[in-house]
């Protein structure tokens, strides 16, 4: 990577005090270092609290760089972060943003996005996606496009094409930004949260106690899903489960509202971590749904709250009268039960009813969370460029909650959200974690120096390693052997971004002779991600292994490589494990991957030889065939058909972002991408589109086309420029 400035004139910066900034250098020498960005106002209000905590993580071993400015833009930012990370006898691991740090908002990224996809023309402040990978992933290049009139602590950035399109940062990074609510004093909350910060590091606390919980509707509600997490987490916390120590698993059916049963958990004194898997918006955690009913009376409750939630907003168009009448005749119900919707007395109780079904952020606010570090996996919980957000209501308030890690936008139910989490009983540094495992919406909000006092032996000091000796391949290879699955796993990762010479044989190796889930998955990952034609045998395996979250995997990776040689491993799955929901969602939304009537014919083919006493799930895929086969056909004729609707052309050329199918359809956006006659503004889409192909098996035919497009147009030209940078680059 290209410096900035050269180091040496750095090292003199370092000793002034410029005008409105001031950069302190550490107080000890350390191998590595870390650095607090914080504003002027921040720091002159709590500059006790700031130097304090400084002092805690110095205290750590941990050389701290204090940096001090009114920071008017992101830039000056990631520019010191770079020199500083540059700096060979001590490099810069990672940072934390203390106060108000300018915002990046990322546009043209969507790609290094779990699940956000929003059209762009919408208004910038939704459409773009809030992240500090601005700050900590050094190979990506940005334009600055502007700062918000309104917002004015957010900076719109474009994503280039000459940087690397995948993420890999270079140091962690963690957000301390205040809650500024009504009513709140956001540098009072900055000092309180820094104390107890403070006093925590002090004791030396061990990871010993976990609890996850889950909320309704999350991977279909799969029971395998759930269960299969179980078993791994038994693999990656072992010590756990010893004698002594607590592990609790609660789930959103264990009683109703559950969320007086997740608000007691998390409070608990001695909780080191809460592994929350729920759907989720940026002030509630969405816990339950309505409550199954288990008897007849129950049934009748249940139809007749359904009924009163929707009654009142039909009358408030068509009248009370009209509303209750079509209400009665649709459903076939007493016209009592819908006179009930405008009963005060039920509507209060529907009220309560509704409001203890999620966990509201103006609840946390009033309790204190204990448990050290809290992981939401859900959406925007972590929209830490609001006033207000959920994961900044459990940091900023009397309890022991240091860190969570939440994202900033939508995201993704099949991930793997506990990769490496083992890792963390090493001592390794939550921001590490967070590092490892993010995508663009994922954020540390809070101390992302914190970390549990060891309790598991990694032979080495884990935070120094991931630093000194991230491309240390001889260092990597003797830790493919450890006993701790974790690092077996992260082993495989670091000697993939090295580009070790040997990895794909190793990679095979790992899958096909480990009993470990963990080791297992990560390797799939590894080799399906970054060599998918010689990972067929492995994704043909690992349709029907034993652990849920591989079948998961394999299933949406046959999709994306869209081989015709993975066709009967993926029916065989289809037709062996067809109760399983969240593999059955993925495979039957992945038909269109494969053609038509070789699905047809493979499926016939293959239950011609079982013995079945029932065979709705084969009726449930043979009769989604024509449905999906005259699907795709429509969505092809709109967006051929140059007499159809702009919006609708565009609209179904992003539906091939979620699902980049081959055959017909991928030769109709080569083919479109070439023509001219069609409207830069869909063409440049459609060259975004083919950048989501990185997994096809014959991506190369791909590329070609892409490199034989020629166009005056500067903005199409940087779209293919970037999805060729996309099919031809590393994955993560």
């Amino acid at each position: 990577m290209k410096k900035y400035i050269a180091f040496a004139s750095f090292a003199l910066i370092l000793t002034q005090s410029l005008t409105a900034q001031t950069i302190v250098k550490p107080s000890v020498k350390t191998k590595t270092t870390f650095a607090i960005v914080t504003d002027s106002k921040s720091y002159e209000e709590a500059k006790q609290e700031i130097d304090a905590y400084r002092t805690s993580v110095e205290n750590e071993g941990l050389g701290t760089y204090l940096l001090i400015d009114e920071w008017k833009s992101p830039e000056p930012i990631r520019e010191l972060l770079i020199q500083l990370h540059e700096d060979k006898k001590a490099p810069l691991e990672g940072c934390v943003f203390v106060g108000d740090i300018p915002i990046p908002m990322i546009r043209d990224a969507q790609h290094l996005c779990s699940a956000f996809k929003m059209n762009q023309t919408m208004a910038w402040h939704r459409s773009s996606v809030p992240s500090d990978r601005y700050y900590d992933d050094f190979d990506l290049k940005f334009d600055y496009i502007k700062q918000d009139s309104v917002y004015t602590d957010y900076h719109y950035l474009s994503l280039r094409a000459d940087g690397t399109q995948y993420l890999s940062p270079d140091i962690y990074s963690g957000r301390i930004r205040p809650l500024r609510g009504e009513g709140m004093d956001k540098y009072q909350l900055l000092r309180d949260y820094l104390k107890k910060v403070v006093a925590e590091k002090q004791q030396n606390n061990v990871l010993d106690q976990l609890t996850m919980a889950r909320g309704h509707g999350y991977n279909s509600e799969d029971l395998l899903a759930w269960s299969g997490e179980q078993l791994a987490l038994r693999e990656q916390f072992p010590q756990l489960f010893k004698p002594g120590n607590t592990v609790k698993f609660y789930d959103f059916n264990f009683q109703f509202p559950a969320k007086f049963l997740y608000l007691n958990e998390v409070q608990r004194e001695d909780l080191d971590m809460m592994l929350f898997h729920h759907h989720g918006g940026t002030d509630a955690q969405y816990i339950n749904g309505y409550q199954l009913p288990t008897n007849v009376q129950a049934n009748i409750e249940s139809i007749k709250l359904y009924i009163r939630s929707k009654v009142p907003g039909r009358a408030k168009k068509v009248g009370r009268e009209q509303a209750i009448k079509e209400y009665v005749k649709q459903y076939n119900i007493p016209e009592s039960w819908c006179e009930e919707a405008f009963d005060i007395n039920k509507q209060k109780l529907d009220s309560i009813y509704h409001y203890h079904m999620d966990i509201h952020m103006e609840e946390i606010y009033k309790l204190r969370p204990n448990a050290r570090f809290v992981m939401f996996d859900a959406c925007f919980n972590g929209s830490f460029h609001l006033d207000e957000y959920l994961a900044g209501s459990y940091i900023f308030n009397p309890g022991k909650t240091i860190a969570t890690l939440a994202c900033s936008v939508n995201s993704i139910q099949d991930k793997w959200p506990d990769e490496f989490i083992g890792l963390m009983a090493t001592g390794m540094r939550i921001g590490q974690f967070a590092r490892l495992t993010c995508f663009l919406e994922n954020h540390l909000i809070g101390d992302p120096t914190f970390h549990f006092t060891p309790n598991v032996d990694a032979g080495f000091d884990v935070n120094q390693a991931l630093v000194l000796k991230e491309e240390n391949i001889a260092f990597w290879k003797k830790q493919l052997t450890s006993p701790l699955v974790d690092m077996q796993a992260l082993a495989l990762r670091k000697l993939s971004d090295a580009d070790y010479k040997d990895i794909v044989p190793l990679l095979e190796e790992s899958y096909f002779n480990s009993e470990s889930f963990i080791t297992r998955l990560e390797a799939l990952r590894l080799l399906v991600l970054n060599h998918p034609n010689q990972a067929l045998p492995t994704m043909t395996a690992a349709l029907n292994d034993s652990y849920e979250l591989i079948r998961r995997y394999a299933g949406e990776y046959a999709e994306k490589n869209g081989s015709p040689e993975l066709l009967p491993a993926w029916i065989e799955s289809y037709l062996k494990r067809s109760q399983e929901k969240r593999l059955r969602f993925k495979i039957l939304g992945g038909i269109d991957a494969f053609p038509y009537a070789d699905i047809k014919a493979e499926v016939e083919k293959q239950v011609a030889s079982m013995t079945l006493y029932d065979r709705t799930h084969v009726n449930a895929i043979l009769e989604q065939l024509p449905r999906q086969e005259q699907s795709m056909e429509m969505d092809i004729k709109t967006i051929t058909d140059p007499k159809s609707k702009p919006s609708y052309v565009s609209r179904d050329l992003r539906t091939f972002r979620n699902h980049p199918v081959g055959g017909k359809a991928l030769d109709m956006l080569l083919a479109f991408l070439k023509d001219e006659s069609r409207p830069i503004d869909q063409r440049i889409i459609t060259a975004e589109v083919l950048g989501w192909y990185n997994l096809y098996h014959d991506k190369a035919s791909i590329i070609a086309s892409l490199k034989e497009t020629n166009t005056n147009d500067k903005a199409l030209k940087n779209e293919i420029q970037k999805s060729i940078a996309r099919l031809e680059g590393k994955n993560r």
